[in-house]
């Protein structure tokens, strides 16, 4: 990798890092204001507001601290395999303290506030037990774990294949391939190292499969203002999030593969699965934020439920509720 390669590929990198800490609290819905449930009646209150501006503006601070970091990793210390790391690590950990200091922030505000305005938090209303629409749910979530399994599957006697093929891999390895396909890199062959490599791929793909999955199986959270409505756009909100997810399974089980080959035959990747495997990966991963975005569970009017509750999160991003056997909540 030369400077300018490590140039291209990390800035971009860190850039979208940073769009997407930055705009946390739009992606965060109408319903929890950096993590603490609140009423959007009052998210442009003047207090909440100047919280808002301030992790925005720490966060631009932490952005330009990182990309400084970044050009002298790669200009001033040569290091490009650093420069991939590095930057990145120092502004997640950074970005994550910070919006830990602005939930509490806005946490104390929310229960200071609360003495004298008495809506301020959601309201919480009776959820409807809809067995026809938990049936249609099911019937969604049920085809898409059959149909995730496919690519899964494949991968998995592919990385079995490369195992009991390990006698004819050649004594020297790729380890890393660059952006023409061409290997960059080298080790010695061990059965260690070519298990470690089919396990991490195996491993991904199962990471894949649950995380999907587990977000289909997400409660859905009916708006209490027009509940056939809300019904419809859950219902196609988890088609379309069941079938953008299949695509970046099956992207990301082709590109394994395709490295998998390619460490058993110590050769290049193919250049005409790599990139076009990569740009569609990419696309579908930004499709999938929008449909978040916009998800239905998100919205105003969408009904109360357990995990709407501020006691049973941990800095407002990680859910403690041992009494919901839910992996994923929103």
């Amino acid at each position: 990798m030369n400077s300018t390669l490590a140039l291209i590929i990390n800035v971009p990198i860190l850039f979208l890092l940073y769009v997407l800490t930055y705009f946390t609290q739009a992606l965060s819905g109408k319903r929890q204001f950096y993590g603490i449930s609140l009423n959007y009646d009052y998210f442009n209150k003047k207090e909440f507001k100047v919280l808002d501006k301030k992790y925005k503006l720490f966060t631009t601070i932490g952005f330009i601290i990182s990309l400084i970091l970044e050009l002298s990793s790669i200009y001033i210390f040569k290091a490009y395999v650093a420069s991939s790391i590095l930057p990145m690590l120092v502004f997640c950990l950074y970005n994550f303290f910070v919006y830990i200091n602005i939930h509490n922030k806005v946490k104390e505000l929310k229960s200071k506030l609360s003495f004298n305005i008495s809506d301020l938090d959601l309201e919480k209303n009776n959820v409807m037990l809809d067995t026809e629409f938990i049936q249609e749910k099911n019937i969604i979530v049920k085809r898409y774990s059959l149909l995730h399994l496919i690519p899964l599957i494949v991968v998995t006697i592919v990385g079995v294949y490369v195992l009991a093929s390990y006698n004819s891999i050649p004594d020297v390895i790729p380890t890393h391939w660059g952006p023409s396909g061409n290997a960059d890199a080298f080790a010695d062959k061990s059965f260690i190292k070519i298990l470690a490599i089919v396990g991490m791929m195996i491993g991904l793909g199962v990471v894949i499969y649950i995380s999907s999955i587990s977000s289909l199986k997400t409660r859905a959270k009916l708006s209490i203002n027009s509940i056939d409505n809300s019904k419809k756009a859950h219902l196609h909100y988890l088609n379309m999030f069941g079938f953008t997810f299949l695509v970046l399974n099956i992207g990301c089980e082709v590109l394994f593969i395709d490295i998998l080959i390619a460490t058993m035959n110590a050769s290049s990747v193919n250049p005409l699965i790599l990139w076009p495997t990569t740009i569609i990966i990419i696309l579908t991963a930004n499709y999938q934020t929008y449909l978040y975005y916009k998800s239905p569970n998100k919205s105003k009017s969408a009904s109360y439920s357990i995990d709407d509750d501020d006691s049973l999160w941990i800095f407002g991003c990680i859910y403690n509720n041992s009494n919901d056997p839910s992996i994923f909540v929103n």
